[in-house]
């Protein structure tokens, strides 16, 4: 026989409901508010046996008895019958017993209505997948401002069963805080509506700088919301709120508050967690659309930046191009061949500069110039140049090369003055030649190679005076260049050679 002291026990140490049943399976004692949890009286539970009460006939019941015997204690979850109601779903734990007194054993069933803490964990799914999709929005992450605004307030309104969910934002010297959205689930939309001023509610505004949310749950006792009562909260009847602040790199920027119309309402803990991190999803919003206006105004600075390059290479360019021009009417009034040739070396560098500038424009490129291409263009100028000397060949072997800008111009002009020099001076006493022109590129290093098979000249007898020579090393030493130079009976070669940045 049981002893009553062994049922007090367990009664008085559990306030679930309880059944206990002996080896047989037979229920032997039932606290008296089991017809509170599961609408049968104590005697038709009795009539049909506690196994009845289970409407799952995949559960195993002797299966989860034997686990109780094997470990103590088994746990689950399972749908019972219910005398009013279809089913209720219920957390039972089993504990196994012996009475040593008695040589008898006992399974004891604690039982507790599971259905609230069901819709808590179907509200706890819910937020959690709206907080996946937005975290996965698109429009979000790129910063589209109206459209991101309000998937996350009609989200938000949705997974909170809110009335009214709005972002806000300070301006920029905090005397008020515009509505950048404010969604209405009765009309499905986002309604207007109006700034608020700080004069007017400046307890309210200093509440920002002190809480981390601020709750209301009844906003006609609440004192902290009573400078918003009747400008704002009783023209939309909002009788809870729930204002969490945005911030960006800590510091407040907006808030994003959550109305409940008609009703006071309790702000759970789930749901102040949920705000915070729908503030952190606004918070994100803001900081990619303001990196997107950035990277936009960016954008638009450099194409004009771009825009003004160009167009200043190109006036450079006809600026030279006038100036040459004038040289070469200039060079026609000379009366002598060498002042002649004084205005067209010198309108030849000029063409050089010019054609730098042309390749810049067009290639729309300021920090490099694809060499290969003005070189081609250079000698095509200096052979115009020099259209009554048909007997001297031009052979290239030139590759793409990228210059930077700063050594363009300088190598432009080492290109002009050694071709030019070959033509006045490598064949006077030859009737055919030949000038090569080699241009490659190791390891970011440059070799520029202009030879001829001229008749070559003696070195140590250049005179210090010359012009020419004297350009040359100062345009070479502004490339930070080596020049190597050959000449004798074959031929001259000047081999350049220099870094790239």
């Amino acid at each position: 026989m049981v002893s009553k002291s062994f049922f007090n026990l367990i009664v008085n140490n559990f306030l679930e409901h309880v059944f206990v049943l002996n080896q047989k399976r037979e229920i032997i004692f039932q606290t008296s508010n089991n017809s509170s949890l599961l609408g049968y009286s104590d005697e038709e539970i009795l009539k049909d046996g506690f196994q009845s009460l289970f409407i799952n006939p995949l559960f195993l019941f002797d299966e989860a008895l034997d686990k109780a015997m094997k470990y103590g204690e088994y746990y689950n979850t399972e749908n019972f019958k219910h005398k009013t109601k279809k089913y209720i779903n219920i957390a039972f734990r089993i504990l196994y017993q012996e009475d040593e007194a008695n040589s008898e054993t006992y399974f004891v069933f604690y039982l507790r209505d599971n259905t609230q803490q069901n819709l808590v964990r179907k509200d706890i799914i819910k937020k959690s997948l709206t907080i996946e999709n937005l975290a996965k929005s698109r429009k979000i992450r790129d910063g589209q401002l109206n459209e991101a605004i309000y998937e996350i307030l009609e989200s938000s309104s949705r997974a909170m069963q809110t009335t009214r969910v709005n972002a806000w934002l300070f301006d920029t010297e905090k005397t008020q805080i515009q509505c950048i959205g404010n969604f209405d689930a009765r009309e499905n939309k986002l309604v207007p509506q109006t700034a608020l001023p700080r004069i007017a509610m400046p307890l309210y505004f200093s509440l920002f700088e002190t809480e981390k949310i601020i709750i209301t749950r009844n906003t006609l006792t609440e004192t902290k919301t009573a400078e918003l009562y009747e400008f704002y909260l009783k023209p939309h009847d909002i009788q809870s709120l729930m204002d969490v602040p945005v911030r960006i790199e800590g510091e407040m920027v907006g808030v994003i508050c959550f109305e409940n119309v008609g009703c006071p309402r309790e702000w759970t803990l789930q749901e102040q967690k949920y705000g915070l991190v729908a503030a952190q999803m606004l918070s994100l919003t803001i900081e990619s659309h303001n990196k997107q206006l950035a990277k936009q105004a960016l954008e638009l600075a450099l194409d004009e930046k771009n825009i003004l390059l160009q167009e200043v290479n190109h006036r450079v360019k006809n600026n030279l191009s006038i100036v040459a021009s004038l040289m070469n009417l200039q060079s026609e009034k000379s009366n002598d061949h060498y002042h002649k040739q004084l205005f067209m070396e010198c309108r030849n560098r000029l063409d050089s500069i010019a054609t730098v500038h042309e390749l810049i424009y067009k290639a729309k490129s300021y920090s490099h110039i694809n060499f290969k291409e003005y070189l081609n263009q250079i000698i095509e100028h200096i052979s115009d140049s020099y259209k009554s000397f048909e007997h001297i060949k031009i052979i290239k072997g030139i590759t793409e090369v990228d210059i930077d800008i700063s050594a363009a111009i300088p190598l432009a002009l080492i290109v002009n003055e050694l071709i030019t020099n070959a033509y006045k001076h490598a064949f006077t006493n030859k009737k055919e030649g030949a000038i090569e022109i080699l241009l490659v590129e190791n390891n970011k290093q440059v070799f520029l190679t202009i030879k001829d098979n001229g008749q070559g000249f003696d070195k140590t007898v250049i005179p210090k005076s010359s012009i020419g020579m004297e350009i040359l090393g100062g345009l070479i030493e502004q490339i930070n260049g080596t020049c190597n130079l050959t000449s004798d009976e074959k031929g001259t070669q000047y081999k350049i050679s220099f870094s790239k940045k």
